[in-house]
């Protein structure tokens, strides 16, 4: 149960990666393509002559590719394949749909009927916490790497077809405009593992079975398919893929996965053959029934809803012109959009404004619902809008959505209940898909919440803009809107209207690339244990063993202590080892034939060997320690501490999702002899009353005595069951799972030690809690015996107090708020008249002859001086005069003339005195804010304020420093 910051390392794009490997793909097509079956299903190979890239065709009456960009039109708008005939969304998919006379099987069925059948299994959750090394799912095939792929576990089903619903955040600035971009969209995934054991099928049933699917399922015509030979990478493997297109559409993409590739681009062969295939959902009842763009069939609800709201007219005849020539508007593949907007003018014959007015409002009204959709699936399977990370894309485009329906004067016609709705009208557009939706409580919090803030830092946000603004002179490089958009949160509508520049066409895409360049960097690995056998874990089979034998199997240097020799390796051990979030133990180590007793300090796992770190170094040679006999004895107090600590982070996690509601997952934990911490994904931070709630639950769950049942299961059957909710601790490789399950109350993969019953961890006690980081907040707390004695301590607070007050418990409150209340007033006094004396010493000093004077400070900080200063800084410019005041912990002045003193000496001086790091501050200007309202501040150029800072100042010594510099001292 816990993560651990990682090292990045920059990586080549999967585009730069593809480059590399596209030339010998394409000068040995034999070696990577399918060749025999095109041939035999009567293709040929031709090269385009627009974009020069190499397809089959099944006519040699068709000349270019079939690409829209090379074709120049969707030629399916207004003439659907279906030929007159229609189906849905889920009927794409799902199933068998009358049409006149004739049956249209869905994807399922065409696949799961093929002559080598495939299994139909459930989406993954698009938030890929499996993965250590992505945010999201990007395509189905992310769902079985990396250990599907390496043969590391076993695949739910093989071959397997899933409807998974994946995100892309590169596509952003297409959504809308071509018809066919998504951030989020179901990608129907055909999987299949070929093993060097085991082999399904590859490249040529796969075209085989998905050619059938085009001609005999949606009846579309051999002549109209084209397969265009490409290049695939994504999540770490390469290889020959396969893109078939059908009136300018791509309709599916057959990725054959040969190689495992790094991240300068290197690559090697892949033990497991695997295919993947993607076909966009969406894209089928489009291509199907020939509707103006896909975003009409796939939003059917909520389409229907929110342009009824907005009263909105999608089919207006500009659009209808449109539609066919939106595939040129692909924004990555453009390379001057203002000309090809003036192109498509021409081609529909309406002006270029004219066309943007009317085409905005509805891209507009579609990027809405594509956003809205993404949001709602990434904040129902575990993310959360932040600032950084994945979170970062989900709160970009909620906020993109807000910026548009503020720019568009739409708020005045939608309220924040209405919109919340149209999420809920996506449920249904989903539910012939993935059935009904979980009832998720605290979603319509997560997006208010964002609303507000979105709304509450908008001044901000303006003020940060203007100074970049200002400092180049109106003009924005590609990095400001970067930075603008993911440092400060400001949409990229948003940054637009302030500076009135227009969006970079590409930004989205920019974005997107950056964050593909970097990469969790590997772990470093000190030392190699691949040739020792596995280390027995008896704490698994007996966790309240606690003196074990055990038999040497070598000793290692430790590369962190001098090389010392004292790293033991056993062959088996009830010692639990550092490991998710939780401590070692530590104990008594004897070794047979040496006299010296050590003493166990730490414990830690790599690969499958526990590594026992001793307090000194054992004697002896290697060859000679083999074999020998060791007694442990482990410390049971700090054992059982740990346990409790450690069943506790399971306790108040189970806690804070019935408290807060289903978005909270586990981002991190420790666990510690003094207390434990657990961070949580929370939108805010937690309010008194909800840490009360918490606590009060988690007790609740430790009283109604819970049974906790520890066993390992089959990886696939604990997914099965449990589901991806048993991943709050990161991922678990291989196909065994240790599950801890407390009885009713929370079940997770988790090999850390743990008590047999909730009753066992006595009580929790929630010490504070703390918004760590956007979209996280971490509680602390103590369980068991270190409950009590918190409890004990505070108990004893309250004695305490009692006593010296002379007051009872029930008086304490009171009594507290009074002698506050006579606080505030005593030192409102005080200040008063500490300013009150500096005024009489400010005014003492300008009528005095002397030009530099010091005074010996009694304040706690330099607060007063600052804020006071200032006042006088145009007289003291004026009379060429200084003053300096000198505290135990800084040194403060303001010098009229900035040559009175030499400040550098001063600062020497205080470095090296203090015991804490010295910070100064200087500024030439200073500036006097007057308390009456409408009279304008006072700004003094010209004059030196300095301020240093650190501790334990010696004032004598300063004095001395002064005052050989002409300083006077003012009492």
């Amino acid at each position: 149960m816990a993560q651990e910051e990682e090292k990045t390392v920059q990586c080549l794009t999967t585009k730069e990666i593809k480059a590399l490997a596209r030339p010998e793909f394409q000068k040995f097509p034999e070696r990577f393509y399918p060749v025999e079956t095109f041939k035999k299903l009567g293709f040929s190979r031709s090269q385009c002559p627009k974009c020069n890239n190499y397809y089959w065709r099944h006519s040699e009456t068709r000349l270019t590719c079939g690409d829209s960009n090379c074709e120049g039109t969707y030629s399916f708008i207004g003439n659907g394949v279906g030929k007159g005939k229609h189906i849905t969304y889920a009927e794409a998919w799902k199933g068998i749909s009358k049409c006149g006379y004739k049956v249209i099987i869905g994807f399922e069925k065409s696949l799961t009927s093929a002559r080598i059948p495939c299994t139909s299994i459930k989406r993954y959750p698009v938030v890929a916490r499996w993965r250590n090394d992505v945010d999201y799912v990007a395509a189905g095939i992310f769902c079985f790497q990396p250990y599907c792929v390496t043969g590391e576990l076993d695949p739910p089903a093989n071959p397997l077809i899933c409807p998974q619903f994946c995100v892309r955040f590169n596509d952003l600035d297409n959504i809308g405009i071509t018809g066919r971009h998504y951030s989020g969209f179901i990608m129907l995934g055909i999987q299949v593992f070929n093993y060097p054991e085991k082999y399904t099928f590859f490249k040529d049933e796969c075209v085989e079975f998905n050619y059938r699917w085009l001609t005999e399922e949606l009846g579309i015509e051999p002549d109209e398919i084209t397969f265009i030979e490409d290049v695939w990478a994504g999540g770490g493997n390469l290889g020959p893929s396969i893109e078939y297109f059908v009136r300018g559409l791509e309709v599916g993409n057959m990725v054959f996965m040969q190689y495992k590739t790094y991240h300068d681009g290197t690559r090697e062969e892949l033990q497991i053959k695997v295919i993947d295939v993607g076909i966009g959902l969406e894209r089928i009842a489009w291509l199907y029934n020939g509707t103006p763009t896909s975003y009409v069939d796939t939003f059917h609800h909520s389409l229907e809803y929110l342009k009824g709201l907005l009263n909105i007219e999608i089919n207006n005849e500009v659009w209808e012109k449109f539609g066919p020539y939106s595939c040129l508007l692909n924004i990555d593949e453009v390379e001057d959009v203002e000309k090809t907007w003036a192109l498509l003018s021409e081609k529909i014959g309406v002006d270029v404004d004219t066309l943007k007015k009317a085409i905005t409002p509805v891209k507009d009204l579609y990027i809405i619902l594509d956003h809205t959709r993404s949001i709602l699936m990434t904040i129902t399977d575990g993310s959360l809008p932040a600032n950084v990370g994945g979170g970062g894309n989900v709160r970009n485009i909620l906020r993109r959505v807000f910026s548009i329906l503020e720019k568009n004067d739409w708020w005045k016609q939608i309220t924040m209940e209405q919109f919340l709705k149209i999420f809920e009208m996506h449920k249904i557009d989903f539910d012939g898909i993935y059935g009904k939706f979980p009832e998720y409580k605290s979603f319509d919090d997560i997006i208010k919440v964002e609303f507000d803030r979105w709304k509450n830092t908008d001044e901000v946000q303006r003020k940060n803009l203007e100074k970049i603004l200002k400092a180049k002179k109106g003009k924005l490089d590609i990095d400001d809107w970067i930075v603008a958009m993911q440092s400060w949160g400001i949409p990229a509508d948003r940054i637009s209207e302030i500076s009135g520049l227009p969006v970079p066409g590409d930004l989205y895409y920019r974005i997107a690339e950056r964050q593909e360049r970097i990469a969790k960097a590997p772990e470093v690995i000190l030392y190699s244990t691949a040739h020792l056998p596995e280390t027995d874990n008896l704490y698994y089979k007996d966790h309240n063993l606690f003196d074990f034998d055990a038999e040497v199997v070598d000793v290692f240097s430790n590369i962190l202590d001098q090389n010392k020799r004292n790293i033991l390796i056993l062959n088996q051990s009830a010692v639990y080892p550092t490991s998710g979030g939780q401590q070692h133990d530590k104990g008594i180590v004897r070794i047979e034939g040496i006299d010296t007793t050590f003493h166990l300090v730490n414990a830690e796992k790599v690969g499958k060997v526990v590594l026992h770190i001793l307090d000194q170094e054992i004697p002896g040679d290697n060859e000679a320690l083999k074999g020998k006999k060791v007694k442990v004895e482990i410390d049971q107090v700090r054992r059982n501490q740990l346990r409790a600590h450690h069943t506790g982070t399971h306790i108040v996690f189970a806690a804070c999702r019935k408290v807060l509601g289903p978005h909270v997952w586990q981002n991190g934990a420790k666990k510690t002899i003094d207390q434990a911490h657990l961070d949580i994904t929370h939108f805010k931070s937690l309010s008194k009353d909800e840490e009360k709630a918490i606590e009060n639950e988690a007790n609740r769950i430790i009283n109604n005595c819970h049974g906790i049942n520890k066993y390992f299961m089959d990886k696939a059957e604990a997914e099965k069951k449990f589901g991806f909710h048993l991943y709050q601790g990161g991922i678990v490789p291989g196909n065994t799972l240790r599950v801890v399950n407390i009885e009713g109350v929370d079940t997770e993969a988790c090999c850390g030690t743990h008590c047999d019953n909730t009753a066992e961890v006595g009580w929790i006690r929630l010490l504070k809690t703390q918004r760590i980081s956007d979209g996280i907040v971490r509680l602390y707390y103590v369980a068991q015996e270190r409950a009590i004695e918190v409890l004990n301590d505070e108990h004893q607070i309250l004695i305490d107090l009692c006593s010296t007050w002379g007051v009872d418990q029930g008086s304490i409150l009171s009594t507290a708020t009074r002698f506050f209340n006579d606080y505030k007033k005593l030192s409102s006094t005080a200040k008063k008249q500490d300013q009150q004396i500096l005024n009489l010493q400010m005014k003492y000093m300008l009528k005095d002859e002397g030009r530099v004077f010091f005074v010996r400070s009694e304040q706690p900080d330099p607060t007063i001086y600052f804020s006071f200063l200032p006042q006088f800084a145009e007289q003291m410019q004026q009379l060429g005069k200084g003053v300096v005041f000198l505290g135990s912990n800084f040194v403060l002045g303001l010098l009229g003339d900035p040559q009175l003193l030499q400040v550098p000496q001063v600062e020497d001086l205080c470095k090296e005195m203090s015991k804490k790091e010295v910070k100064k501050n200087t500024q030439d200007k200073v500036k006097f804010d007057f308390k009456i309202k409408g009279k304008k501040p006072v700004i003094t150029t010209g004059v030196l304020q300095f301020s240093i800072t650190g501790s334990d100042f010696n004032i004598d010594k300063l004095s001395e420093v002064l005052k050989a510099q002409g300083a006077i001292e003012l009492e």
